[in-house]
C-alpha cells in the first residue's frame, strides 16, 4: 500500500486489543489520531469475550472510523494455516491494512511467543496481500533492565544493542528474528516502538477486563486499598529501597505509546525495515521521590520515602491481608490484583533507565504528555468502571 493511501483510508488491525497498549490504539484511532479521515476501518482482536459496551472505547458515531471487534482470537495454539482459516472466517475485509501487534505474555518463553507472532504473520501473508506495516512494541528489558544493575549506562539510546547469550533469554529478539524471516520479499515492512516497558510502573493505562500484567491497576488497587483500611490521610511509605526512590526513569503512558505506533506505520520512509524508536511521556526523567506523593495524594494518601521496618508489609502480603475489603465494595477483577508484583519493582530498579528520544525527535514525532495526567486518567477510568472505589 503507498503512503498516500495509507494516509486515505487505512484499515488498523490490532492484535491484543484489550491489553494495555492495543486498548489504547484503538482507543486514539477511534479519537481519530491523527487526523480525521486516517483510518477507515479498526479490527481488533481479543481472545477474551469482550462486549463492546464494556470495552471503555468511545461510542461509535459516523464521524469515527468503524470498529469490528472479534473475540477469540487465540494465537497460542494450531497451525499457522488453522489460525489464517479461524481469521478468515472471523475477520471482513482482510486485506489493506497495518497491523499492531500487542499480545506478547512476558512470562513465556521465546519460542512461544515467536510461535504466536509466526501463526499472525502466515495468516496475514495469505489473506493481506496489501498489507504495509507490521509494528512491534516491545520494552527496555532489550537494554538489559532485567539484569542486576542494567548493562548500559543511561539515557539508554536505540543505537546500544544488546548481544551475547543474554538475548537468549530475551524474547523480543526472537520476534525481531520473526519479522525478519517473514517480511523477506513482502511488500509489507515492520518497526519496533521501545518504551520502558508496557508491563511496568512505567507503562501507564487502562484495560477494561482485567490483567494480571498491567502494574498501573496493581499500583491503583494497592493505595485504593491502603486509603481503605488505613483512611485518608494517612502515610504510605514506597516499597522499595532508598535508591529505588531516586533512581531516574521515564514514564510512557499507554496513549504515548500508541500515538507513535500509529506515527510511525503512516511514517513507512522513516520507520520501515525494522527501525526502533524509543518512547516515553516526556523526555525530561523523574524518580519515583517525585512521582509516589502525586501517585498516593490521588487517594487521599500521604506518599513519603522507604522505610526501614522489617515488619511492614509488602504490597503483595498486604493486599492479601486485606483483599475482602476490595470484594466488601464491589470493585471488579479484584481478583486480579496482584501485589506481589509490585514487592521487587522498588528494591530491583535501583539504576537510572531514562530512555533517550533524541531519534523520534529527529524523525518528527514531538508528541508529549503530562506524565501525572496521564497516571490520574488511568485511575479515573478505574474508577469509572468499578475497578477501584470510587
Amino acid at each position: 500500500m503507498a503512503q498516500s493511501e495509507l494516509k486515505s483510508s487505512a484499515h488498523a488491525l490490532v492484535v491484543g486489543a484489550s491489553g494495555v497498549a492495543g486498548w489504547a490504539v484503538v482507543d486514539q484511532i477511534l479519537e481519530n489520531y491523527p487526523n480525521h479521515g486516517t483510518f477507515s476501518t479498526i479490527t481488533a482482536l481479543v481472545n477474551r469475550p469482550l462486549a463492546l459496551a464494556d470495552s471503555g472505547w468511545p461510542e461509535l458515531s459516523p464521524s469515527r472510523p468503524q470498529l469490528d471487534l472479534v473475540s477469540g482470537i487465540d494465537l497460542t495454539s494450531g497451525t499457522a494455516d488453522e489460525f489464517s482459516a479461524v481469521l478468515k472466517g472471523k475477520v471482513k475485509n482482510v486485506s489493506k491494512e497495518i497491523a499492531y501487534k500487542y499480545d506478547q505474555n512476558p512470562e513465556t518463553e521465546s519460542e512461544i511467543n515467536r510461535g504466536m507472532l509466526e501463526r499472525l504473520l502466515v495468516a496475514l501473508n495469505n489473506l493481506a496481500p496489501d498489507l504495509a506495516m507490521v509494528v512491534l512494541a516491545s520494552g527496555a528489558m532489550s537494554y538489559g533492565i532485567y539484569t542486576s544493575g542494567g548493562v548500559f549506562k543511561a539515557p539508554f539510546k536505540e543505537s546500544m544493542v544488546l548481544t551475547g547469550p543474554i538475548t537468549k533469554t530475551i524474547f523480543h529478539f526472537a520476534l525481531k528474528d520473526t519479522l525478519r524471516e517473514q517480511c523477506k520479499d513482502k511488500a509489507w515492512t515492520w518497526c519496533e516502538i521501545r518504551p520502558d516497558a508496557i508491563a511496568s510502573r512505567l507503562s501507564i493505562g487502562f484495560v477494561p477486563n482485567g490483567n494480571a500484567f498491567n502494574l498501573t491497576a496493581h499500583w491503583a488497587n494497592y493505595l485504593s486499598l491502603y486509603a481503605l483500611v488505613e483512611g485518608q490521610g494517612a502515610t504510605v511509605p514506597f516499597p522499595g529501597s532508598i535508591a529505588g526512590y531516586h533512581a531516574l526513569s521515564n514514564e510512557a503512558s499507554a496513549d504515548s505509546i500508541a500515538k507513535i505506533s500509529i506515527w510511525a506505520s503512516l511514517h513507512p520512509e522513516k520507520s520501515a525495515n525494522g527501525e526502533l524508536f524509543n518512547i516515553a511521556d516526556q523526555a525530561q526523567p523523574s524518580n519515583m521521590s517525585q512521582r509516589w506523593p502525586q501517585l498516593a495524594g490521588y487517594f487521599g494518601l500521604k506518599g513519603t520515602g522507604p522505610v526501614d521496618d522489617p515488619n511492614a508489609l509488602r504490597p503483595g502480603a498486604y493486599i492479601k491481608k486485606h483483599g475482602d475489603v476490595l470484594q466488601k465494595y464491589g470493585v471488579k477483577n479484584s481478583n486480579v490484583a496482584q501485589g506481589e508484583r509490585l514487592d521487587g519493582y522498588g528494591y530491583h530498579y535501583t539504576f537510572d533507565r531514562q530512555l533517550s528520544l533524541d531519534k523520534a525527535r529527529e524523525a518528527g514525532f514531538a508528541d508529549e504528555i503530562d506524565p501525572v495526567e496521564s497516571w490520574y486518567k488511568a485511575f479515573d477510568r478505574f474508577k469509572r468502571f468499578g475497578m477501584i472505589p470510587s
